[in-house]
């Protein structure tokens, strides 16, 4: 071999292929999680007390805090009224029917579409009037005693659903659901 073969290649200062790579991917991660970041708070903004509560989920304590003979007794009430005072099965799917046919008809009639969201408002207010009447019927025909005790259980499943721990501090943004406990 020659003097020129043996030479080694001289460096011209310029990094190496798989530097370049690693750093591009580094650079692209480190933006794509600062995105990520910035668009959960934009979507969600600052930590509040949390979202609005469901309507249709208030009285989810009151009956967690019954015993479960208690919500038994309760459900077999409001199924026993339900039936002989409320639509029927049937009656419920029909307006379902009817629905769907207003949402398909040509010319779109609102008024028809407003007439079926009304009829089952209304059977949704008659269903949790008559669970509020029970409910309250329940609350009056226990004892003292009991009404005491119904209201520690309650007062625990409010503090247990409070607690500080289960909440994200100020600030924060979950990405994930937190697994039920």
């Amino acid at each position: 071999m020659d003097a020129q073969q043996m030479q080694k290649p001289v460096k011209n200062g310029s990094p190496r292929v798989w530097v370049r790579i690693v750093l591009f991917t580094s650079l692209a991660l480190n933006l794509a999680v600062l995105g990520v970041v910035i668009g959960a708070f934009v979507r969600f903004g600052p930590h509040r007390d949390g979202p609005p509560s469901r309507a249709d989920l208030v009285g989810g304590a009151y009956t967690h805090a019954l015993s479960p003979a208690d919500r038994r007794k309760i459900g077999r009430e409001l199924m026993r009224e339900q039936y002989n005072t409320l639509p029927t099965r049937s009656a419920r799917a029909a307006e379902y029917q009817k629905m769907l046919t207003a949402l398909r008809a040509q010319p779109f009639d609102p008024g028809k579409v407003a007439e079926v969201l009304q009829r089952q408002r209304d059977f949704g207010r008659k269903r949790a009037e008559l669970g509020h009447k029970l409910f309250l019927q329940h609350l009056t025909d226990m004892t003292a005693a009991e009404r005491a005790a119904y209201a520690d259980r309650l007062e625990q499943g409010v503090k247990r659903h409070d607690r500080d721990d289960r909440r994200p501090p100020p600030g924060h943004v979950r990405l994930f659901k937190r697994p039920a406990d």
